[in-house]
């Protein structure tokens, strides 16, 4: 009877321990790129609420300007708490490196949002949509509105974003194809709207004939837009832009930008945090996954299909 009562005993306690593995409250942050920025904030909201359905501890941080340095900072923090994984946008793919491999030693997981660092190894799995489609997307439709012919230029953050690089290339090479298009090439605003707006002005001065703008980020787009009010030249600039905000939205609406490739980063969120939690559970998990991306514009911005993309700037 005690050699029965041993071995039911043993067995509650396996039990007991095997559950307890499976019941383990792993912690998760996302380190954003910038904060208050809807890109960020929409997959934060995404991974908020697949951490709550999946049972896990999450939280997001990150620097309130968009500079590689200050993101170190937050991240260095993070790495000190000692989460189970990381989500991580990163402001400089080649910088940000180091400090990644340290956490990785560690034991703690990595995984890419948006966009991988120069060292692959390092993530686990990157999430993010084909950026290299949706400038290709973004080149085709503003040639289109121009008619194949006009000046041209692209706005983005700086030579660093490799995600914006990706963009950049597809609407280049794109463009390529329409003889008439000059392209003047593409100028950095480190992600300031005020910067943004007056690398506009500044151009429309030089250039009185310019004829369209690629913006690569949110910022840039609502930056570009401001700046094409103040020069007074709505409906004479083609705006097409990459990522929405409620300005951008209504930017959309009134016609004055002319197409928005938008991505959809609340799924993105939702992967994030479900692939992070396959992983620590010691499940198989793709290099790369996939999300997909709308194009909005003036005559389906309010429909059912494309609102469920646009951006968000609180959670639910």
């Amino acid at each position: 009877m005690q050699r029965n009562l041993a071995r039911l005993t043993t067995a509650l306690a396996l039990t007991l321990a095997t559950g307890s593995a499976q019941a383990k409250d792993y912690k998760i942050t996302y380190i954003m790129g910038l904060t208050g920025n809807p890109f960020y904030t929409s997959v934060a909201c995404g991974a908020a609420d697949a951490a709550k359905r999946l049972g896990v501890t999450f939280d997001a941080q990150g620097p309130a300007q968009y500079q590689p340095a200050l993101q170190l900072r937050v991240l260095d923090a993070v790495i000190a708490s000692k989460p189970d994984g990381i989500l991580f946008t990163a402001d400089d793919p080649v910088a940000l490196t180091p400090t990644l491999q340290q956490a990785k030693d560690m034991g703690i997981k990595i995984l890419s949002i948006d966009g991988d660092v120069q060292d692959m190894s390092i993530a686990i799995s990157n999430i993010q949509s084909n950026n290299y489609e949706g400038g290709r997307q973004a080149g085709e439709y503003l040639a289109k509105a121009l008619g194949g012919k006009g000046v041209v230029m692209a706005l983005m953050n700086s030579p660093a974003a490799n995600v914006s690089q990706f963009r950049l290339q597809g609407f280049k090479d794109e463009i390529a194809k329409y003889p008439g298009i000059t392209f003047l090439g593409q100028q950095y605003s480190n992600n300031q709207t005020a910067k943004a707006a007056s690398i506009i002005t500044a151009t429309v001065a030089a250039h009185p004939d310019l004829a369209g703008v690629f913006t690569l980020t949110t910022n840039n787009t609502e930056g570009a837009t401001t700046g094409v009010r103040e020069a007074q030249r709505e409906g004479k600039i083609k705006i097409v832009g990459f990522d929405t905000s409620d300005p951008i939205v209504e930017g959309i609406r009134q016609g004055i930008i002319f197409a928005d490739i938008v991505q959809y980063p609340y799924h993105v969120g939702e992967l994030g945090v479900e692939t992070m939690k396959a992983a620590l559970d010691g499940k198989p998990v793709d290099r790369q996954v996939p999300s997909t991306f709308v194009i909005a514009t003036p005559q389906n911005i309010d429909t059912p299909d494309v609102k469920k993309y646009i951006y968000k700037t609180h959670c639910d």
